[in-house]
């Protein structure tokens, strides 16, 4: 009897939707109408038109293979679940064994502290620190969570997500303790950002950071409006093997304290958010005109890079911002950066690993920021 249930369990695992539960699937706004272009010219099938309305109903009468079925659960997940990057930083005071200072951290025991009910997430398994490439001066510990919602669709109601933290020292004239917090959705965030003021508690009692220094994170308020749209024009440049394309759009937003420029007034009166696209926009006269910034907030910007790295080549578009950012509360929003897209050249996505190529994006757009950060903070 047992055989029989696990050879039913293992069937149903296999499944492969199709119908109706594959419609909630395709759906999606994840998923573009290139993508199901894409799937359905893979399978032989040419239409005369390719929006959604034409390409569902052919696909919902398909049956999927395993791998198309990957395909459409990848481009779905590279969508959604885009890892976002903060970093802050502290000065140091303790010796550089770095797991040696560490707390003994329960990660289930600081969500039930943390929450007084259920978060509607779960946290997998058991993470604790570990060294990075072997060092006693950079650690990092990662987590997933299982998040549930009885709304979303068939195929979403339980999700995966994930987070990480990791802490290394770096010295540029003083010694400071340089974090990197990576999150997936609000709970990892909530959960790294729990982590990092655990970790400050635990070295302040242990003296390794003084009891009057804080993380310093990359916020609104730490530049003149003229610095931070100079602060965004740096990442609209060459950075190292990422070469620059295009400007893919900008988020702007008036002043209500600065006096608009007289030729701007009533283009941007009434409007208290505006995003631009556009082709040519690093010449556009908000990114070139430098009498516009004193009175202008720039909230966002995605930048397209075409790359050659050792693992391939290809083009990626990132999108530097303040997310949390709000007319009443804007000067405590903090600075993020993700990987919005990245395509691999075809002759390379058989054998390049996209992992590495984001780390290594990641690597050379955070040393960049955090030199322009020192630069123009005020």
């Amino acid at each position: 009897m047992d055989k029989e249930l696990n050879a039913d369990q293992k069937d149903f695992d296999f499944h492969l939707p199709n119908g109706e539960i594959l419609r909630t699937i395709l759906v999606r706004t994840e998923l573009t109408e290139s993508n199901l272009k894409a799937v359905l010219k893979s399978k032989g099938v040419y239409l005369p038109k390719y929006s959604k309305e034409d390409t569902i109903p052919p696909l919902m009468r398909s049956l999927l293979s395993p791998k198309e079925y990957d395909e459409i659960r990848d481009l779905q997940k590279f969508k959604v679940e885009k890892f976002k990057y903060r970093t802050t930083q502290i000065p140091w005071q303790g010796d550089k064994n770095i797991l040696a200072n560490l707390p003994d951290l329960d990660l289930h025991q600081l969500i039930n502290e943390k929450y007084e009910y259920h978060p509607g997430f779960d946290l997998l398994g058991v993470s604790s620190f570990m060294p990075v490439d072997d060092r006693q001066d950079k650690v990092e510990l990662q987590f997933k969570i299982e998040e549930h919602s009885d709304i979303a669709s068939i195929h979403n109601r339980n999700k995966e997500f994930e987070g990480s933290i990791i802490i290394e020292l770096k010295e540029d004239g003083h010694l400071h303790l340089h974090s990197t917090k990576t999150f997936t959705s609000k709970g990892t965030q909530d959960i790294v950002n729990s982590i990092e003021s655990k970790l400050e508690q635990h070295f302040k009692l242990t003296g390794s950071v003084k009891k009057e220094d804080s993380y310093e994170r990359i916020i609104f308020k730490h530049f003149s409006n003229p610095n931070r749209f100079l602060f965004f024009i740096k990442f609209i440049d060459d950075i190292d093997f990422l070469k620059f394309k295009k400007i893919v759009n900008v988020n702007i937003s008036p002043d209500p304290e600065k006096e608009t420029p007289e030729e701007a007034r009533e283009f941007l009166k009434d409007i208290d958010n505006l995003n631009i696209k556009g082709k040519s926009l690093k010449r556009h006269v908000i990114i070139s005109k430098s009498e516009y910034r004193k009175s202008l907030w720039l909230l966002s910007i995605t930048v397209q890079y075409d790359f050659r790295h050792s693992e391939g080549e290809g083009n990626c578009e990132l999108e530097y911002a303040f997310p949390d950012f709000k007319l009443d509360e804007s000067e405590n929003s903090e600075f993020q950066f993700f990987i919005s897209k990245l395509t691999i050249d075809k002759k390379y996505r058989a054998t390049a690993k996209k992992t590495k190529i984001e780390k290594a994006i990641f690597k050379k757009v955070d040393d960049h920021k955090v030199l322009n950060y020192n630069l123009l903070k005020t």
